[in-house]
């Protein structure tokens, strides 16, 4: 599909996300604004019905009057007044785009079956005129189900001129200006589609760059406050806990005076590579600065958290450096305590940290 519309538009389309994840971020981040757009759509059309059913309708015969009065305030608005509540209730916004592409098709029939009831229908058929907006631009619709939407619509009043409409010859007009208004509504819908995706594409690249250190690819400290929340949160919650680790490159500005800061970048982007490696999957590595690295270590005691300080530790020191010669680290650890704050968290492992570099370097201290 996606290949087929890009050979007929003459502009880029924004592509498919790459995976599951991404696309679940995008929809957790587009939900909020269109929950309000289409509960205040929903809502307003539902109270033009109401005034629509208050006018005077010269042009239509008691009956069907009464026709259009039943169908609009028993059928439309009631089905509209629910997708606004169901909209605004966040708990019941899965079921709001099922409800919100079934309307407009709900909408054509009864557009059809009060057209059926006119004698002279030209100043009503411009009531379906309106679908065409609302389907594609105004309620909030996501692409695909707009476009099955309208499609189902368009069945309708094609299927209503063959066997519906007496006496269908204007009407078959008004059915060529409901295609020609559906196409330019597809258009809309796919501009505004690309659009927000391409947005949303635009903040995540801001955003990762925002909490990614240039040198080493890592996280940067700016990722540290939302990930600690998180896991603060979460241990507060399950009765978790969690750990984190200062390491601290030792004798690192010997390292820039001797071979330069062009060796020393080497030198740290080598050890991020080997701590990325040596961190368990959930864990998550931070570059605190300079030549200090942060990690937070989910789901810990005070041994797993000295068995993984000391691997990390062994893993930089057997490695090779080149020219800088041989590396190692010191390593301060503590583990989050219940009403810990933040500065508290990081304070006590830096203080261990400090006794680590006093006790000779290349070592790791524990602070409860």
């Amino acid at each position: 599909m996606h290949k087929l519309l890009q050979h007929i538009f003459p502009f880029d389309l924004q592509q498919s996300f790459p995976d599951n994840a991404l696309l679940e971020r995008y929809n957790e981040w587009d939900k909020p604004a269109r929950q309000i757009q289409i509960s205040a759509v929903t809502f307003l059309t539902a109270l033009l019905f109401i005034v629509f059913s208050s006018l005077e309708k010269y042009w239509a015969s008691v009956s069907a009057q009464e026709v259009m009065l039943k169908v609009h305030l028993l059928i439309m608005v009631p089905l509209l007044l629910t997708i606004s509540f169901l909209a605004f209730k966040k708990r019941f916004y899965k079921f709001v785009m099922y409800a919100l592409a079934a309307s407009p098709v709900i909408s054509a029939l009864c557009h059809v079956y009060i057209a059926s009831k006119l004698i002279s229908y030209e100043l009503f058929v411009t009531e379906s005129y309106l679908c065409v907006f609302w389907i594609f631009v105004v309620s909030g619709m996501t692409f695909r189900y707009a476009l099955i939407s309208a499609s189902s619509a368009f069945v309708i009043f094609v299927v209503s001129y063959f066997y519906f409409i007496p006496d269908g010859g204007s009407y078959l007009m008004h059915v060529f200006w409901i295609s020609c208004s559906f196409s330019f509504g597809f258009l809309a819908a796919l501009v505004f589609d690309r659009s927000r995706k391409t947005i949303f594409m635009n903040q995540q690249v801001m955003h990762q760059l925002a909490i990614t250190d240039p040198l080493t690819g890592l996280f940067n400290r700016n990722q540290f406050d939302s990930v600690v929340d998180q896991e603060i949160e979460r241990g507060l919650r399950y009765h978790k806990t969690f750990g984190v680790l200062i390491l601290d490159v030792d004798y690192f500005k010997s390292v820039n005076d001797t071979f330069g800061h062009n060796e020393g970048d080497k030198v740290l982007q080598k050890i991020a590579k080997i701590l990325s490696t040596s961190v368990r999957e959930n864990d998550t590595l931070i570059r605190w600065g300079g030549e200090e690295f942060v990690v937070v270590a989910i789901e810990v005691d005070q041994q797993s958290l000295t068995l993984l300080s000391d691997k990390l530790r062994k893993n930089i020191e057997a490695e090779n450096y080149g020219v800088a010669g041989k590396i190692t680290v010191s390593v301060g650890a503590t583990l989050f305590r219940k009403n810990d704050l933040k500065t508290e968290l990081i304070s006590r492992a830096d203080k261990a940290l400090y006794e680590a570099k006093a006790k000779g370097r290349n070592t790791m201290v524990y602070s409860g």
